[in-house]
């Protein structure tokens, strides 16, 4: 598991748990700042706070290194279950 150099799992707040978490299933920086009603800036903000905390390159990094370290599950829709494809 990939921790920090105090090796210790890096803390997220409840804010960028919810950012990362919609950054996960791909909301852009506008999209995420209307949900949840707060700027755009704060937004980015939030995602280079998250990316900092988890020694992440960029976004897809940053989701990587969050599921390896278990800040974030990703589910698979069941077989019965429609895909964001097929909802278009």
């Amino acid at each position: 598991m990939h921790r920090n150099a105090l090796n210790v799992e890096p803390h997220l707040t409840f804010r960028e748990h919810q950012i990362l978490e919609l950054v996960a299933v791909g909301c852009s920086a506008k999209q995420i700042a209307l949900e949840i009603n707060i700027a755009p800036r704060t937004v980015e903000r939030h995602i280079e706070n998250v990316r900092l905390k988890l020694n992440a390159r960029n976004r897809a990094h940053l989701i990587t290194q969050a599921m390896h370290l278990g800040l974030l599950v990703i589910e698979t829709p069941s077989p019965d279950e429609p895909t964001l494809f097929e909802l278009e």
